[in-house]
């Protein structure tokens, strides 16, 4: 097996420029942003990462894709009501990319059947980004049918759900394509909580080091400093592809 050492900081997976994205189809301007799903007081809220609270006055958009749920991340194509006073934080939608939003689990090294589960099947991650509670991945596989939801999950191992003495926490990102046939390369984002991360909350765990099965027999280690606050921001053009709603149609996820 060969093994890849790969320090996240120095490449280009890197947190979200404090901005976002307009798109323009032709017809219309929109802007998109990732952002978390927030039941303020019986009222659907997006806690956006980079232009703060919106209200959408359509929800029913969020119900038609499965994300009227609290604390559910998405990728969320929008209009502003006013675009000229955006003081009332009013939107209305115009698309929703659901993202995978889960906790990260821990598993027990001798549970043969929860690994046989777990899979794993390649994997690329393209992108880590933190925001205000969630670690997100922006990651690629290789599937063929659109109804097979491919099983994604951010995982420790044993005795290793506990950060070392350098507050180092080892995990792995690991996939099941449940059968599914590799013949075209997809992309999609999973997003979990950083409560979830074994040691975080305690202020114990300050970098992970995440082991990825890519494939041909190669692991990658990938390093990621959560204490990191000096980010470089990628390009606008690179957000733009990574936040295209339409990329992600085939991308089945759970």
């Amino acid at each position: 097996m060969k093994t890849k050492n790969l320090l996240l900081g120095l490449l280009c997976l890197l947190t979200l420029p404090t901005t976002f994205i307009a798109c323009d189809d032709d017809e219309f301007v929109y802007y998109t942003d990732m952002a978390t799903v927030t039941d303020r007081d019986g009222r659907w809220v997006l806690e956006s990462d980079n232009c703060g609270e919106l209200i959408p006055l359509n929800t029913a958009a969020l119900t038609m894709h499965d994300a009227d749920k609290d604390n559910q991340r998405v990728i969320a194509a929008f209009n502003y009501v006013d675009e000229k006073d955006r003081s009332n934080k009013g939107i209305e939608l115009y698309d929703i990319y659901r993202v995978l939003t889960k906790d990260v689990y821990c598993m027990p090294a001798d549970d043969a059947e929860a690994n046989d589960s777990i899979g794993n099947d390649p994997i690329h991650i393209r992108r880590i980004t933190t925001s205000a509670k969630h670690l997100n991945f922006y990651f690629s596989v290789m599937g063929n049918n659109s109804t097979i939801a491919h099983f994604i999950n951010l995982i420790t191992v044993g005795d290793k759900k506990e950060p070392d003495s350098n507050g180092v926490l080892h995990m792995e990102f690991r996939h099941n394509n449940e059968g599914d046939h590799p013949r075209f390369l997809q992309w999609g984002w999973a997003a979990f909580p950083l409560s979830s991360i074994p040691g975080y909350t305690e202020g114990k765990t300050r970098k992970l080091s995440i082991k990825v099965y890519e494939g041909n027999d190669t692991e990658t280690i990938i390093s990621y400093d959560l204490t990191d606050a000096e980010k470089a921001d990628a390009s606008l053009e690179k957000n733009a592809k990574e936040y295209a709603i339409s990329d992600f149609s085939n991308t089945k996820t759970k």
